[in-house]
């Protein structure tokens, strides 16, 4: 009551208003978080994925692919086309290379030598080059010039002890090498069948070697006279 009498008598008298000083209010504890414990696992487990098997649809049957090498005859980088009676020979440019010469048709010699009928060594005759070369047994070949002309005998040796013949006695230009080249009657051996041209001839050098293709009756023969000094016979009937 005392009070409220002084607070009204300092009012009446214009004095200056008193500020009620305010009350601490104590905050209210701030909980503690709880703290999640983690134990770990012994041995981490891994999600098993199981594909669903794929079926076919009744009746369908799986066709398989199938992948078709193609082997290209040219790189389209040659100059010069190959004799089209050279192209029954299987991968001609792969193995030959870029023709560096066109195709010829000149007159080619032949004679085989040995034991046929698979004949594995030969003479040929080159008219335009006027060259022999000798295809040995062991795949090797070697080139010599023609010296045999008319005016020589047409057997220039005989080993037979009894008139020359041919066969067993190769002849003319042949028939000279053969007698006047060292080992060679031993390397080659004696003719069974007597010396005649192809009926038909295409000659063609190529970048890895010659290739001659001499045709007689139905059968064609492709003779490779590679630059590494080697040979091969491919027959085609």
């Amino acid at each position: 009551m005392a009070v409220t009498l002084l607070l009204t008598l300092l009012a009446a008298c214009g004095g200056d208003e008193v500020t009620p000083t305010p009350t601490a209010t104590s905050a209210a504890p701030t909980p503690t978080p709880a703290v999640a414990t983690i134990t770990p696992l012994s041995e981490e487990t891994l999600p098993v994925s199981i594909e669903a098997p794929v079926t076919q649809p009744a009746g369908v049957i799986a066709t398989p692919t199938v992948t078709v090498l193609t082997v290209e005859e040219s790189n389209g980088q040659c100059s010069i086309d190959y004799d089209m009676d050279l192209a029954g020979y299987p991968d001609l440019y792969h193995k030959m290379g870029c023709a560096i010469t066109p195709g010829s048709n000149a007159p080619v010699g032949i004679n085989e030598f040995g034991a046929g009928p698979e004949y594995n060594r030969f003479m040929l005759w080159f008219s335009s080059e006027q060259q022999i070369y000798v295809l040995f047994p062991d795949q090797t070949w070697q080139s010599y010039r023609d010296t045999w002309d008319e005016s020589q005998p047409e057997f220039s040796c005989n080993p037979l002890n009894a008139p020359p013949t041919s066969p067993p006695l190769p002849r003319r230009g042949f028939g000279k090498l053969w007698c006047s080249v060292a080992g060679l009657q031993e390397q080659m051996g004696a003719i069974e069948r007597e010396e005649r041209l192809c009926q038909h001839t295409v000659v063609q050098s190529f970048e890895q070697g010659r290739l001659l293709a001499c045709f007689e009756d139905a059968t064609i023969r492709y003779f490779s006279l590679m630059n590494d000094g080697t040979w091969e016979l491919l027959t085609v009937k």
